[in-house]
């Protein structure tokens, strides 16, 4: 698997006026980066794809459990994802960070993943 590579705002990577291209890992990690950024409903062209943020994440008091469903099907549904190995997601109350840590197998080898999103203020 071959995909534009993207810099850290999401944006195209541009070397010597020329789109740069990422592959193996690299593009499946940059895949999920992408699958986790879109919102269901979000993209006009499929309506039915995303995270369905609003109606089961970002709402008062979410189920861990089915948070943790969800973030785990984004990772298996994603192509070039083997297994998941390793899966843990914690949320601490009182920075209001959450914290998405993952080992997964993939078609080209291993990804170690983990970021921290920052909820709310």
């Amino acid at each position: 698997m071959s995909s534009l590579q993207l810099d850290d705002n999401g944006d195209l990577e541009i070397t010597n006026n020329s789109l740069t291209l990422t592959d193996g890992v690299g593009a499946i990690e940059q895949h999920l980066l992408v699958k986790f950024r879109l919102f269901l409903g979000e993209w006009f062209l499929d309506t039915s794809l995303g995270v369905p943020y609003y109606s089961d994440i970002l709402i008062k008091n979410p189920s861990f459990v089915v948070v943790s469903e969800i973030l785990k099907n984004v990772i298996l549904e994603t192509s070039g994802v083997l297994s998941l190995q390793k899966f843990e997601f914690d949320f601490d109350s009182a920075t209001r960070e959450a914290t998405l840590t993952f080992k997964a197998l993939t078609d080209d080898g291993p990804i170690d993943f983990s970021q921290v999103v920052e909820v709310g203020v």
